[in-house]
């Protein structure tokens, strides 16, 4: 994409006073199976030093973006180079935790490799890069998109490999009967999800979802930054962290770190999230719930049409929402958990070609 190569050009011009950075011509240090999941391969010269590794184009980088990129790391034991916009001081401290190199359009940089330490952090935003950054990305990774591609990527039949049973493989009029997602924006959507190529036209009238791995981090992007926000209907005050506990929701579907319990039994919550609209008068007075708009419990409306099977011991919305909402905490016993949720849940989904 233009996008993409603007923001490595411009990040190859300013850090051209420490390293050079090019587009290896020939090449990939990664296995075939993991390979789609990268921009490119990139040569890295530092003084006559070489680093080549692949690397990835980011526009934004928050915790969700790090904590994918350290997933695609693990994979790569040749290295990974992350081309960005900008990186800020949080984010380049767990990137080198994560050991993910780093170049940035204002010159932040982290490479480390034989003979090569470097780190430079603390630069500040660029013009260029906020023109970069915040160019339109569509409608793909608006609250309607963000909400079509959640059935996408949670429909059952995803992986079913028989023609037309997936919802990414039905016509347009079939999908938005079962999202709710109006045929004329179904329409818009579908077509921006094919001209960023996340949406493979494989032939007249069959199509699948491609780039999953993307996709994943830019929903979870999407769905924090953009959509979470306005589905926060209350929060409340508990007067006991154990509440939840012994909560019966027979409107709600738990997220969060409450699901995470109910799924891994590796988190004790200090948080508790319900998808269902606002609680009832009854159930705010049985558990104690004092409304407080900076409370740790919160009820958010459901965007959803479909009905997900119940994994693990509760009522839980699916585990993708579950990961979404742990990654949304920005927190270090949280993301632990999310990875085991990625693992347990969703690697099957989104690492499946």
């Amino acid at each position: 994409m233009k996008r993409e190569s603007d923001i490595f050009n411009l990040a190859a011009r300013s850090v051209k006073e420490w390293a050079v950075l090019s587009c290896a011509k020939s090449g990939k240090p990664v296995t075939a199976a993991i390979a789609d999941r990268f921009d490119g391969v990139a040569d890295i010269r530092v003084g006559g030093q070489c680093i080549r590794e692949p690397y990835v184009v980011r526009s934004t980088v928050g915790a969700d973006t790090v904590h994918l990129l350290s997933m695609l790391r693990r994979d790569c034991a040749g290295g990974l180079l992350l081309v960005a916009t900008h990186v800020g001081d949080k984010a380049a401290d767990m990137l080198r935790s994560a050991d993910v190199h780093f170049m940035d359009t204002d010159g932040n940089v982290f490479l480390a490799g034989d003979g090569i330490h470097m780190l430079v952090t603390g630069r500040r935003i660029s013009r260029a890069a906020t023109k970069i950054g915040s160019a339109s990305g569509g409608r793909a990774f608006h609250p309607s998109g963000l909400c079509l591609l959640f059935h996408l990527l949670t429909d059952p039949a995803l992986n079913s490999g028989k023609p037309g049973a997936a919802l990414v493989d039905k016509t347009y009029r079939e999908i938005s009967a079962v999202t709710g997602i109006s045929h004329s924006t179904v329409g818009w959507i579908m077509a921006d999800l094919i001209r960023q190529k996340y949406v493979i036209q494989v032939s007249p009238g069959h199509r699948m979802l491609a780039d999953r791995f993307r996709i994943l981090e830019r929903w979870v992007q999407g769905y924090i930054g953009r959509l979470r926000p306005v589905l926060v209907v209350e929060r409340y005050r508990p007067t006991r962290a154990d509440w939840w506990q012994s909560a019966e929701l027979t409107d709600g579907l738990w997220s969060g770190e409450t699901a995470a319990a109910l799924l891994t039994q590796s988190l004790k919550p200090q948080t508790a999230t319900v998808f269902g609209g606002s609680p009832s008068h009854d159930f705010v007075l049985k558990h104690l719930l004092q409304k407080d708009p900076e409370g740790t419990v919160e009820f958010l409306k459901p965007f959803w049409r479909t009905q997900h099977v119940q994994s693990g011991g509760g009522p839980c919305v699916h585990p993708l929402l579950v990961y979404a909402d742990l990654l949304s905490i920005d927190d270090d016993r949280t993301r632990e958990v999310a990875q085991i949720i990625y693992d347990r849940y969703l690697r099957t989904i989104i690492e499946t070609a």
